[in-house]
């Protein structure tokens, strides 16, 4: 017949709570580590909203800017104000002059999407 003292029944009573503190502590640690990924995800969304939307922002500056009367007489030099508008502001006067995407995207050193878009938006209020 087998006996089990005291002892022996306490030991193995604290190994098994040792071994269930031992997983807690591992799925808690697991747990945080999702978290801390689905958190740096979620910023990283929002990270890239902001550029968007910085970029909008960008552009209704230079429309702003290029709505503008020009101050100075038109020369064969480049006006003052023109050498220091953003090329958002120089990409939309090309649009308005009717200058196509590609070549506005060269013109202004902005890429090919936002050169589509800013001929596509001030083509468009140019028609209208």
């Amino acid at each position: 017949m087998l006996v089990i003292t005291w002892p022996q029944l306490l030991y193995v009573s604290l190994i098994v709570v040792l071994f269930y503190i031992g997983e807690l502590v591992f799925f808690f640690f697991k747990q945080k580590k999702i978290n801390s990924s689905f958190l740096l995800k979620n910023q990283s969304a929002e990270i890239l909203g902001l550029k968007q939307e910085l970029e909008l922002i960008k552009i209704r500056l230079a429309a702003f800017a290029a709505s503008l009367p020009a101050d100075t007489p038109l020369t064969n030099e480049e006006p003052r104000h023109l050498a220091s508008e953003s090329p958002y502001a120089h990409a939309i006067r090309l649009a308005q002059t009717g200058a196509d995407a590609p070549e506005v995207a060269a013109a202004c050193g902005i890429s090919r999407g936002e050169a589509d878009l800013i001929v596509a938006i001030y083509r468009s209020a140019e028609r209208n």
